[in-house]
């Protein structure tokens, strides 16, 4: 199939692929709803009933894997100033899994986020006021990048002050997940080895902080109902699901809220419906993740040989479950799925994934996206795209997302 494949013209990953996959995407469920990346043993899953079946079947598409490799000498030095690699909720299959995910899902509770939503919407119009007065702002560095950090950081009881180097930390990890499809500098390598290495002794020091003066806040939660456990897991593994918070808390947060308010404000109508009619706010932050998922796929690994839509896949090959291509199949959502309907009925959308690993912290982002729609609604009059200023995606084979967005409203 490799050889003779017409998706093959597309050069998967090459960055005009990544700024722009979705007739990549249309190929895939047309032509090669299974594809193997030609010259590896990458196979990537397109269709929406064949991704939601993977994504059940942890005992053949395994979520196992080692996140940096040592084998350099160099990151082996810089890794072995922090801690063993671990997995604990992305990187491991039930029954290990379910123990792990218990775990967080005690301290990432409907109580806790609800907890949460009258200092996101005083976080929501103080960074709102930063930029009101000016008639302009780029909403993707000023607004959708800073709203979730802080918002993970007051959730883990963190120093605002750190949040420079939890996003520094967050964005070399997020690089580094994507290696394996588009390999990094050397340099880069060590950078993003040594941002893992310092992200785990923070919150290795943080644990034991919280374990000497406990207070009111997730990571004291975190370590009071792992004490709770007949069988508590180890350290490490409590700084693996502190990484996880920290980094599926803020990153694809920040991505989601930016694309939603491009697709918003590339049609101006769109936001205008949501001054007429604010009861579509819910709608249109489902249906912004179903038209640009901010996590284009996940990865798993064939614990043995298996068919997938008459594709036999080997044991120990890479299987990207594409949820970005599921979003808009067809098949799924039928009522033109390559269009962005606000009002769309039939979600059943994927962004924040299937199975044993959906996201835990799915009712955080969308309660972010749903204030900060309530809120610029309310205050940011005339809102709308600096002129001329097209999209500024950022290549990643993993990540969909803007690097700026421009905008202009009446000053206030």
């Amino acid at each position: 199939m490799a050889d003779l494949c017409p998706v093959d013209r597309f050069r998967y990953p090459a960055d005009d692929v990544l700024l722009d996959p979705y007739e990549f995407y249309r190929e895939l469920r047309s032509d090669a709803p299974v594809y193997q990346v030609p010259g590896t043993n990458v196979y990537i899953v397109s269709r929406y009933e064949d991704v939601m079946a993977a994504s059940q079947k942890p005992e053949i598409f395994s979520s196992k894997r080692v996140w940096m490799p040592s084998d350099d000498p160099e990151v082996a030095r810089i890794r072995a100033q922090g801690f063993p690699d671990s997995n604990s909720l992305t990187g491991t299959d039930p029954p290990e899994h379910q123990r792990f995910r218990g775990l967080a899902m005690k301290v990432l509770s409907p109580r806790r986020f609800a907890q949460l939503e009258p200092s996101i919407r005083t976080l929501v119009n103080k960074l709102v006021d930063a930029f009101i007065a000016d008639g302009k702002a780029d909403l993707q560095r000023q607004f959708a990048v800073p709203l979730p950090l802080i918002v993970i950081a007051d959730l883990l009881g963190l120093d605002h002050a750190d949040t420079k180097d939890l996003k520094r930390w967050s964005d070399d990890y997020s690089e580094a997940m994507a290696s394996n499809s588009k390999p990094l500098a050397h340099h880069r390598v060590l950078e993003c080895a040594q941002s893992l290495t310092d992200m785990q002794l923070y919150f290795s020091q943080k644990l034991k902080e919280r374990t000497e003066n406990p207070g009111d806040d997730t990571i004291s939660d975190l370590i009071r109902a792992n004490n709770a456990l007949k069988d508590p897991v180890e350290h490490i593994i409590l700084v693996d699901i502190l990484r996880i918070f920290l980094i599926g808390g803020n990153e694809t947060t920040a991505l989601a809220i930016g694309t939603m308010m491009y697709q918003l404000l590339s049609k101006p109508e769109r936001f205008e419906r949501l001054k007429q009619d604010p009861s579509l706010i819910m709608k249109t932050i489902e249906e912004s993740l179903r038209f640009e998922s901010p996590t284009q796929w996940s990865g798993r690994n064939t614990t043995m040989d298996t068919v997938l839509a008459g594709v036999t896949i080997p044991a120990g090959s890479r299987v990207y479950l594409n949820w970005g291509s599921a979003n808009r199949d067809a098949e799924k959502f039928p009522d033109n799925p390559e269009e962005f309907i606000q009002d769309r009925t039939n979600s059943g959308q994927v962004a924040f994934g299937y199975g044993p690993h959906f996201c835990v912290g799915s009712p955080l982002a969308r309660m972010e996206m749903r204030i900060t729609l309530e809120v610029f609604v309310s205050r940011l009059n005339n809102l709308r795209l600096a002129n001329n200023d097209g999209p500024h995606f950022h290549p990643h084979s993993i990540l969909r997302g803007l690097s700026k967005l421009n905008v202009q409203f009446d000053p206030a």
